[in-house]
């Protein structure tokens, strides 16, 4: 199940964006607030990122694609396999376009029930990513 968002403009530059997103320690500041026990770390030289959102499993996420300027990935490294990417474009010299993507392994049954709140995961980034100070 791919669920993305439209690109989305935001007014910085294309490596602003990458750097900030590129650390998974400022990525905190992107979650939804229902986000709860936000962490992260490096784990044999590969950054990652934990959190826990509405009473679910603690979510694992690592970087598993890393373009400069372009596209960061950030993968569940067991279990149900998802994907969180953040792509980039710039469209000038302070301003890029932005689309968040979510890539779930999910059966239908349970594509039924997390689809909403994926979206509305994705809407929440999406809107904080474009607050990027």
């Amino acid at each position: 199940m791919l669920l993305e968002t439209p690109f989305t403009a935001v007014a910085r530059t294309a490596s602003e964006i990458y750097e900030t997103i590129n650390n998974p320690s400022k990525f905190a500041a992107f979650m939804p607030d229902a986000v709860q026990g936000f962490k992260c770390g490096v784990d044999f030289g590969t950054p990652w990122f934990a959190f826990t959102i509405g009473g679910m499993p603690e979510i694992k996420m690592v970087r598993t694609e890393n373009l400069q300027d372009e596209k960061i990935v950030y993968t569940t490294p067991m279990g149900a396999k998802v994907s969180l990417g953040v792509e980039i474009k710039s469209t000038g010299e302070t301003t890029s376009d932005v689309k968040v993507y979510i890539d779930a392994d999910v059966n239908p049954m349970l594509r039924m029930m997390v689809e909403r709140p994926l979206r509305q995961f994705l809407n929440d980034v999406t809107e904080k990513i474009k607050k990027i100070g």
